[in-house]
């Protein structure tokens, strides 16, 4: 008599045993991910100067104070005496990453000027420098760490003095240690391993018998 073949279904691994190979695969896959050269993410410049405390060289009168070229109003202004070099100058209060200067100039304003970084107040380098700045508005993409800016004005285009609505500095501060991409709670089952850690498949080999 012809008897059906024995079939037997085949043997699966218990759940916790796959969710448990599942979750180092998962880790493993995510420390490459982790390894993987990522574009940082670049904060957009910010208004730095704006409110901060200011110095300078000289004031026309008593009227037109370096705190005035900070303020962020457009109708008032700083004005320097009548003789050339000035400067105004800007404390930031931390360093910072320093990427656009925006200046605002009166009808007085220089032809011929500096802009200058220092992360001491004593030792100072040259970002930008011209000697036939049109005046109006200029911005002036410019690139450097700093505490303290400085433009320093070394030809007037008038018989009056350097004179600014605003100087406004532009730039980042601050930053971050990079992240693992996704980021996040990854649970407790997922462990995320670095390439370089000693013994790697010895651990894996570990893990896998706890399960």
């Amino acid at each position: 008599m012809y008897a059906p073949p024995n079939l037997h279904r085949p043997a699966f691994a218990p759940l916790g045993r796959r969710s448990g190979v599942l979750a180092v695969i998962a880790g493993l896959v995510l420390s490459l991910l982790a390894f993987i050269p990522q574009s940082p993410a670049s904060a957009a410049p910010a208004l730095l100067s704006q409110g901060k405390t200011v110095t300078s060289s000289s004031q026309e009168n008593g009227g037109t104070p370096a705190a005035a070229a900070v303020d962020g109003n457009n109708g008032t202004r700083w004005s320097s005496a009548f003789s050339d070099p000035q400067w105004i100058k800007v404390d930031l209060g931390a360093a910072a990453s320093v990427s656009q200067i925006v200046l605002r100039w009166e009808a007085a304003y220089s032809t011929g000027y500096r802009i200058e970084f220092s992360s001491d107040n004593t030792s100072w380098s040259t970002a930008y420098s011209t000697t036939t700045g049109p005046g109006g508005t200029e911005t002036l993409n410019v690139s450097g760490t700093a505490r303290y800016v400085r433009l320093t004005g070394t030809s007037r285009a008038t018989g009056y003095g350097h004179s600014l609505w605003e100087f406004q500095v532009f730039g980042t501060t601050g930053g971050g240690d990079p992240q693992i991409p996704g980021g996040g709670d990854l649970g407790p089952n997922v462990l995320v391993f670095d390439p370089s850690t000693p013994n790697i498949q010895a651990k894996v080999d570990e893990i896998f018998k706890k399960q």
